[in-house]
């Protein structure tokens, strides 16, 4: 690839790191004026939460029209739609994480015996399943993080610093959840704020490796990795070990 070509497509990525990472915070800042200082709004806590986190995926497809037109605008949506997914990457998708999440329930037990309880019963599942996907990062995220972003970044960086850089801008664009309080994040904080932080960290960019060894193998499918990031999300949620610190560190140990 030509010099110019990389520095074109370095330039496209930054510009969306810097717009996604602007505009959900600014949609994140009533909420935090909401639940932390108590000032009333027209529109809920969840409502800015919520459309906060489809920035990425407005944001991506606003970018694919501006930088390639039509055409790139109807091949992110055909990688959306992409369900063309050998049926070993589908085992990954659906295994992967659950099998992380359940050795490291299995050490936990072993090493400090009382589990936390499930949060809901086994066939509430599907439904979480769905709410996670639509409404909880997912569908809202995968189509900037790495419909549009990831392809431009695998044109002049390997795939491994590719996924760790991607990892670590997502990780980052977080932040703000872990001071408002009544997030996922902010819960994290009850083990302290720098000890969440990092963690969360090295979770996202160790999550961001698989998507991109995912996104690679096939073929570009933004449907899998909307689906390893719901399956992930989810395994986080059946057994809450991340919010005991035995337990977020093996996890971490377990993921790595």
């Amino acid at each position: 690839m030509k010099q110019t070509d990389s520095a074109k497509l370095r330039y496209k990525v930054i510009l969306f790191f810097i717009t996604t990472i602007l505009l959900t915070w600014l949609l994140w800042f009533p909420a935090f004026l909401i639940q932390n200082q108590g000032i009333p709004m027209r529109f809920s806590y969840n409502f800015f939460i919520t459309v906060g986190t489809f920035v990425p995926s407005v944001v991506g497809f606003s970018f694919t029209h501006k930088f390639g037109g039509k055409a790139e605008v109807y091949s992110l949506f055909k990688s959306l739609l992409n369900v063309h997914i050998g049926v070993k990457w589908l085992l990954f998708i659906f295994l992967v994480l659950p099998v992380v999440s359940a050795v490291s329930c299995l050490v936990f037990y072993l090493s400090a015996g009382t589990l936390p309880q499930m949060q809901f019963p086994p066939w509430f599942i599907p439904i979480a399943f769905v709410y996670i996907l639509i409404f909880m990062g997912p569908l809202g995220e995968e189509a900037g993080w790495r419909g549009f972003t990831l392809k431009k970044m695998l044109g002049y960086l390997s795939p491994l610093k590719a996924a760790v850089l991607l990892g670590m801008i997502w990780s980052f664009w977080h932040l703000p959840l872990f001071f408002i309080k009544g997030t996922t994040q902010n819960a994290l904080t009850s083990l302290g704020s720098i000890p969440a932080i990092l963690g969360y960290f090295l979770y996202t960019v160790m999550i961001s490796v698989f998507i991109t060894l995912l996104y690679i193998m096939s073929n570009g499918s933004v449907f899998g990795c909307i689906l390893l990031h719901t399956v992930g999300n989810l395994s986080l949620g059946i057994v809450p070990l991340i919010f005991s610190k035995n337990g977020a560190v093996i996890m971490l140990l377990t993921l790595m």
